[in-house]
């Protein structure tokens, strides 16, 4: 039989189309960055400007051209008030790496007098430090001044791409109604199969992710507010730069509390000794307990909802085949695929399921009729 490009397309469309989307995403890679951001900034200030238009009675587009300059204002006073200071901390936690040594030899000498039962533990953490600590940092003091120029490097290729993610969120948004109905004459022509196959997927998993990332910033939000608080109140230093890896690592399910608790347990070694890295310890187990007992149901509700081995499974996975994205993205890419692609029934829809067979569920004494609840 001669082989047709025709039939063998439209045996294998959908295989061939999704293939299709995957080659494009690899050829944009690089652009993904910018990507994402701009999808960032549009599903956070969109539901904002709707909001607004729905409330109030100032025109759509003066709400647009205010909200973003407000945005563009605050990352301004933000590089020029907060990153000075934040590279400032940087610069001189990174100078104490020494004295933060010796202050963790301290703390373990003072736990082994205060502990007489686990002496022994402190005395072999003592005796054998060199092995884990001195070889870390003086390679880190080795390649300081590499680290220091990758990260002058990637800070300027940061506050580029966030400026530039600004302005094209600023002009989606501004003629997104003309964009929707360009989007949809894709319908009518012929790339029809591709839009027919991927425009509902696509939608669905973009709502995935922007709920997630928005419930997320919530969060980390909350999480930021309530740690730099407790760290004012406990006296310790370095406020800003903690506060800054609180937020950012808020973002990373599960792992990022312990991610972000080691800088500051060893700044607290540093300046207050044994008793401050005890408090530190304390007060975020308990900012913790409040994220995961109050903030996480109360923002989340049902969605988004993974078991926690499993999301670190995710996590380790995504970081080791896809780094840092991996580790943002891995967990809304999941759950997506685990509920929408494979159809794996929620906690809710469980819940649901069980509402729904008490219903059916013959009162005690009925001759095998059913009847509805009321």
């Amino acid at each position: 039989m001669q082989f047709s490009l025709d039939r063998f397309y439209r045996i294998n469309r959908r295989a061939v189309i999704w293939l299709a989307l995957f080659g494009l995403l690899y050829v944009l890679r690089d652009f993904f960055a910018l990507i994402f951001v701009t999808f960032l900034i549009v599903s956070f200030t969109l539901p904002a400007i709707n909001y607004l238009v729905r409330e109030t009675r100032i025109p759509r587009k003066w709400i647009i051209v205010s909200m973003y300059f407000l945005i563009l204002v605050g990352l301004i006073g933000l590089a020029t008030y907060i990153v000075p200071r934040v590279v400032q901390e940087a610069l001189t936690v990174s100078g104490e790496i020494f004295s933060t040594e010796s202050s963790i030899e301290k703390a373990l000498v003072d736990v082994g007098k205060k502990h007489p039962s686990i002496r022994e533990v402190t005395a072999y953490l003592i005796l054998h430090r060199h092995d884990f600590i001195s070889k870390d940092t003086l390679a880190f003091q080795s390649k300081a001044q590499d680290y220091l120029r990758k990260a002058f490097f990637i800070a300027v290729a940061t506050v580029s791409t966030i400026l530039l993610s600004l302005l094209f969120a600023f002009l989606i948004v501004l003629d997104l109604t003309r964009l929707r109905e360009q989007v949809k004459s894709l319908g009518q022509s012929r790339l029809h199969d591709f839009y027919d196959q991927s425009a509902g997927p696509v939608v669905r998993f973009a709502g995935v992710l922007a709920e997630s990332f928005r419930a997320q910033a919530v969060i980390a939000l909350c999480n930021t507010v309530l740690t730099t608080i407790g760290f004012l109140i406990l006296g310790i230093p370095k406020v800003a730069l903690l506060a800054i890896i609180v937020f950012l690592f808020s973002f990373v399910p599960v792992l990022g509390v312990f991610i972000s608790t080691a800088p500051a347990v060893l700044v607290a070694i540093n300046d207050q000794g044994y008793t401050g890295a005890s408090k530190v310890v304390l007060f975020i187990v308990v900012i913790h307990a409040i994220e995961a007992y109050i903030l996480n149901p109360l923002i989340y509700g049902r969605h988004l909802k993974l078991n926690p081995v499993l999301v670190l499974i995710i996590l380790y996975v995504g970081h080791h085949f896809f780094g840092l994205w991996g580790m943002l993205l891995g967990v809304p890419v999941a759950y997506y695929f685990i509920h929408y692609v494979f159809r794996v029934p929620t906690q809710a829809d469980d819940k649901l399921v069980e509402r729904q067979l008490e219903r059916e569920k013959p009162l005690p004494g009925a001759a095998g009729g059913t009847v509805d609840s009321i």
